[in-house]
């Protein structure tokens, strides 16, 4: 599986940039193309095809670069515009032809390459995809399309670590670009899935693969099974590393307290410091009413994940458990910071605050809570129409 080939294209950034090379192309031209009649109110036929394409009237733009090459049939920037348009066409094999037409001229033409692999990985010639996106490489080593495309492609041929290595360099780049984070998602569950099997080919019945298969069941919310599994690790190796905080986790997602709490202290006496276990305790305190005792568990948590906003949250209420009020506002302005729609938090807030003796301050959290408990509520009904109109459809189908 990988991500959609059309995303990559998406992004306000690229299309920005493909934009800006088109538009120099057509203030290159203008020149060139006296004779040609277009529409009055475009400057020139390049621009013109260029407003088309922000259309996405990709024909129209098809029809209108092939026009101008008539008269500047080897103009490298006009045939790369022309490429792309049959590419935003689904004509791969014509796009080919068009950038190869550059290349015979201009092996290293910048971005051409890079378009070439888009081509080929849409066709499912992935050695080409590679061969092309490594050329682009060597003239223009950070051009992030023919590096995002050699990875795609290096996946496709079951190369999972190198693709995780070049898309890992892209993250590293730019982290907030969401296409390339969705494929490291997606190649970093399929390299565990490969080493997942490979270890139950070569040792079916050892606690590491009952332990790999608790922990699968236990993502998949089938708790019960998951301690079955966990329960056969233990019989297999009483020692094994990190079962008793696997146990405590699956019985924390049943709201099992004692047998959660049995687990977790046992995995906390083999590793006071652990963050999750302290977490899990912490929470679990808190819901008993035990607060100091879930502050001093919730301190290591925070301390190792400052931004894990729920831990943010507990660790507030128990703060105000205990009277700590100052502490207690302090760690719940910090858990807005990460989550300002956190519904609980400004509850909490607004009895805080009316504590504090603060009347406004108290009112205008209340105000903020009933939005958004109403705005939850809002989503939660048009979800659910949204579904009732999908099952009418498909018992409405013959």
């Amino acid at each position: 599986m990988v991500a959609d080939k059309g995303l990559i294209w998406k992004s306000p950034k690229a299309v920005n940039l493909r934009r800006g090379w088109v538009w120099v192309a057509a203030v290159g031209l203008v020149s060139l193309l006296p004779a040609l009649v277009f529409p009055q109110n475009t400057e020139s036929p390049p621009a013109h095809a260029a407003v088309l394409e922000t259309r996405r009237d990709h024909a129209g733009a098809e029809k209108v670069y092939r026009q101008i090459l008539l008269s500047a049939p080897d103009d490298p920037d006009l045939l790369k515009a022309l490429g792309v348009v049959l590419q935003e066409q689904g004509k791969h094999a014509e796009a080919i032809k068009v950038f190869n037409q550059i290349l015979s001229r201009a092996p290293l033409y910048p971005g051409v390459n890079s378009q070439l692999a888009v081509s080929y990985y849409a066709l499912n010639q992935f050695d080409k995809t590679v061969e092309v996106a490594r050329r682009e490489l060597t003239a223009n080593p950070r051009d992030r399309q023919a590096r995002y495309y050699l990875a795609l492609a290096l996946t496709a041929k079951g190369q999972t670590y190198e693709a995780i290595q070049q898309l890992e360099s892209l993250a590293g780049d730019d982290p907030r670009d969401l296409v390339v984070q969705y494929q490291l998602v997606v190649d970093y569950k399929a390299a565990m899935n490969a080493a997942a099997e490979r270890l139950a080919k070569m040792a079916p019945d050892s606690e590491f693969t009952h332990a790999m298969k608790a922990e699968a069941l236990s993502d998949a919310g089938r708790l019960d099974e998951a301690i079955l599994e966990y329960q056969e690790v233990l019989r297999k190796n009483p020692d094994f590393p990190g079962i008793h905080l696997g146990i405590g986790q699956v019985y924390w997602k049943k709201k099992d307290n004692a047998h959660a709490m049995e687990h977790l202290t046992l995995a906390l006496q083999e590793e006071p410091n652990q963050p999750l276990g302290n977490y899990y305790m912490g929470d679990m305190l808190v819901d008993e009413q035990k607060f100091q005792q879930a502050i001093d568990h919730l301190k290591i948590t925070v301390a190792v994940y400052p931004e894990l906003v729920r831990a943010r949250f507990l660790l507030g209420k128990a703060y105000r458990g205990t009277g700590d009020n100052q502490a207690a506002l302090q760690e719940f302005q910090e858990a807005l910071k990460l989550d300002p729609d956190y519904k609980e938090v400004h509850y909490q807030l607004y009895e805080l605050y009316a504590r504090l003796g603060d009347k406004e301050k108290s009112q205008e959290q209340l105000r903020i809570s009933e939005r958004l408990t109403r705005e939850g509520q809002e989503q939660d009904k048009a979800r659910l129409q949204e579904s009732l109109g999908k099952q009418k459809e498909t018992d409405e189908k013959p």
